[in-house]
């Protein structure tokens, strides 16, 4: 399968749609910001795709076009195909072979698309069509305590996107479905726990498990072009202060300095910290979706 920023390609047998989908994701999200947008993910020109012999068996075949920056998919029992884009948008469309989607569900008011930030994770209830929920995870365009939007889809200089960062959040919300198109407005699960400097490490991906409970990721929100410990913030005209997340031992506008410092990518050791606000950043976390109660685990040990 191929997703570039316009197309959505499915390499047959269908049997090997869901793994080829799911490589595609974790390529993309391990891929550095740079190579993302020259291959088109963000925004940036789709590079040619190379020719590539096809095992024997498969052949290719174009099902959904005119798709742009697509993150996540997800196939309904009923053969509804669910389509999030980067940029907020989520999109339904009735089979495979339906080529005019419904624009279900649109938080680009809210979503920070820019660079690796934007509408990243979706679920489908695992109940659904019979409890119609979708569950979204999206990068939420305003630093905490604000609301959005406040970047716009934008890093201006000053603060300068990988200087000293435009802040932002995370949000998961549930979204209750009525047909094709959301019902009301969406309920917030969790919001503004997730504390992301630089558009990078951002928000991650959602999954229910055999237990029924609705797994969430995050990233730590760092730098990726130094080691960050906290200590980005404060430049001249700049709207982002010294630790704009206020992580210990300084706190918002304080200096960190190692080895008691416990910022930027120290921040996914939140729910370990001795002190200072307890972000969900690097946590796995583990959701009930019928109460909203979320239990935090750390993949750092």
């Amino acid at each position: 399968m191929q997703l570039g920023s316009s197309k959505l390609k499915v390499r047959w047998p269908a049997l090997a749609l869901l793994a080829l989908v799911t490589a595609f994701l974790v390529g993309a999200a391990n891929a550095p910001s740079s190579a993302l947008q020259d291959r088109g993910f963000l925004g940036g020109p789709a590079a040619p795709s190379p020719a590539e012999a096809l095992p024997n068996g498969f052949h290719d075949d174009v099902v959904f076009s005119d798709l742009t920056n697509p993150t996540a998919i997800r196939f309904a029992p009923d053969g509804r195909v669910f389509v999030a884009e980067k940029s907020g948008l989520v999109k339904i469309f009735d089979s495979l072979a339906d080529q005019t989607p419904t624009v279900a569900v649109n938080l680009t008011t809210e979503v920070d698309d820019y660079w690796d930030r934007g509408l990243l994770g979706m679920a489908l209830d695992p109940a659904f069509p019979a409890s119609p929920y979708l569950y979204l995870l999206y990068t939420y365009d305003a630093p905490p305590g604000h609301t959005a939007p406040v970047w716009e889809d934008d890093c201006p200089t000053p603060p300068g996107p990988t200087t000293d960062g435009c802040v932002v959040t995370g949000k998961l919300v549930r979204v209750h479905l009525s047909g094709d198109t959301a019902d009301g407005v969406p309920q917030t699960l969790i919001a503004g726990q997730w504390c992301q400097q630089y558009p990078s490490h951002s928000v991650g991906d959602l999954r229910f498990g055999p237990d029924g409970d609705l797994y969430v990721t995050g990233g730590d929100g760092a730098s990726f072009n130094f080691a960050d410990y906290g200590q980005g913030g404060g430049g001249a005209g700049s709207p982002t202060p010294l630790n704009p997340c206020g992580d210990p031992p300084a706190g918002v506008g304080g200096t960190e300095t190692p080895p008691s410092a416990l910022g930027g990518a120290l921040r996914s050791q939140s729910p370990r910290r001795p002190a200072g606000p307890v972000l969900l950043n690097g946590a796995v976390l583990r959701l009930n979706p019928a109460t909203g109660a979320a239990a935090a685990g750390n993949p750092n040990g």
